[in-house]
């Protein structure tokens, strides 16, 4: 519940805004059929009736952020205040009372589900990422190596909805993404004969799981926040109830949904406390670490979050963090458990699956695709823009390669700084997640 005048109208403002944006994707969205063949066509349509939808989508996107943004100082302000109150010794009845004023947990997390409904019977919006899943998990059902053949070559029946550049393109993804995709063309073609209909399925199937990632978010994302001591329902808000979820995770269907899940799951189950039972005190780490194994097995750049888990498990929360005695108290052998339940994961599903290490090969792939949705890829691109109008034509592929590297390169160093920063300040959990998320958002 709150208790604040004009807090519940926002969750009526938001639901107004996804009802438009569900529209959109209706008459503009990346619906099951022929992809745009050039980019204007990608951007602008070519009916009366897609340029409607453009203007639904952006009315909708206009309303969602505002609800949303409104809505963060309600939920932060909760936390401060309760801060506010325990600080000044109301740690009992003024820090609850005062907390209460506040959209509480429960009714942030119900908000965002009343505003992800409209999305889920839509078209996907600004991607056809699903439809190259379906590609690649029907490749694989079909007896053909995802890892070696790209959409075309493995005889798609979808083969059009997917965007060119996908077509000779293998899958660049882990063995758990393509088992979510066999799994979803699998039960296509059980329900349905028509490829059509089959992919509409199919399509459903992989958003089921894109919304239980976003479960797992919001069901181990609490405990991560406690640990962290922060307050769980500005962390909701900030990290799940956002627009960027509903367009990216709910609308557009994405694997990184089921990795985030994984990850956050993982970083919460290492920051929790040891079992106290006898034999037990292993468990934890051991599942944290499968957890982040499964997350590497959706996209590579989940081992990012690896090292953080590890002092997370292998520090408990104190002042001194190693230096205080962390390592002496056995925290040793939870990191160690915990990179043993990573390992036997990821290798656990590579070795049941018998895909083995193609996808290493398969990141290869996209390295040759260019795209500006790549930070250092897209200022290469700007450059080599720019180089092709000062007559330079041969110069775009040089300034894409030189951007890359220095972006790659500029990652190395920002991850080696924010790592030793995580292991200085490893006895509290809230700065080495929140070094892990710098991390995190610069890999994934």
């Amino acid at each position: 519940m709150t208790d604040r005048p004009g807090v519940g109208r926002l969750r009526w403002v938001g639901l107004a805004g996804t009802v438009l944006l569900a529209a959109g994707g209706f008459l503009a969205g990346a619906r099951p059929g022929p992809a745009p063949a050039t980019q204007a066509e990608a951007l602008w349509g070519g009916t009366g009736g897609f340029r409607l939808g453009l203007l639904a989508y952006l009315a909708g996107l206009v309303l969602l952020g505002w609800a949303w943004w409104r809505l963060g100082p309600a939920a932060s302000g909760r936390s401060a205040s309760g801060a506010r109150g325990q600080a000044a010794g109301g740690s009992g009845r003024l820090g609850r009372a005062v907390t209460g004023a506040g959209p509480g947990l429960r009714w942030v997390l119900v908000t965002g589900a009343l505003w992800a409904l409209p999305l889920l019977f839509a078209p996907p919006l600004g991607s056809r990422d699903g439809y190259a899943y379906a590609c690649q998990g029907a490749v694989w059902l079909d007896g053909h190596d995802p890892y070696a053949v790209g959409a075309a070559a493995g005889g798609c029946p979808w083969l059009a909805t997917v965007p060119s550049l996908w077509h000779e393109t293998s899958a660049p993804y882990g063995p758990l993404a393509l088992v979510v995709s066999a799994a979803a063309v699998a039960l296509a073609r059980a329900v349905t004969d028509s490829t059509d209909s089959q992919l509409l399925v199919a399509i459903g199937a992989l958003r089921a799981v894109a919304v239980a990632g976003a479960l797992l978010v919001a069901a181990f994302g609490p405990r991560l926040a406690r640990a962290c001591r922060v307050d769980p329902a500005a962390a909701a808000w900030l990290g799940l109830v956002t627009p960027l979820v509903a367009i990216h995770v709910v609308s557009g269907v994405h694997n990184d949904a089921l990795l985030a899940g994984l990850v956050v799951a993982g970083l919460a189950l290492a920051a929790g406390r040891p079992g106290r039972r006898p034999g037990t005190r292993a468990v934890r780490p051991v599942v944290a670490g499968v957890a982040l194994g499964l997350a590497v097995a959706v996209k590579v750049t989940a081992l990012a979050a690896l090292p953080f888990a590890v002092l997370l498990a292998a520090v408990p929360g104190r002042p001194g963090g190693w230096r205080d005695g962390g390592w002496r108290d056995g925290g040793w052998r939870d990191g160690g458990w915990l990179v043993l339940g990573a390992v036997a994961g990821f290798a656990g599903l590579t070795g049941f699956t018998g895909l083995g290490t193609g996808w290493t090969g398969a990141l290869a792939d996209t390295g040759a695709l260019a795209q500006w949705s790549s930070p250092p890829t897209g200022v290469g691109m700007a450059a080599g823009y720019l180089l092709r109008v000062l007559g330079v034509p041969g110069g775009y592929d040089a300034a894409v390669a030189v951007a890359r590297l220095v972006g790659l390169g500029a990652l190395l160093v920002v991850a080696a700084a924010v790592l030793v920063r995580a292991v200085r300040r490893a006895g509290d959990p809230r700065a080495v997640v929140g070094c892990a998320g710098v991390v995190l958002a610069a890999t994934v």
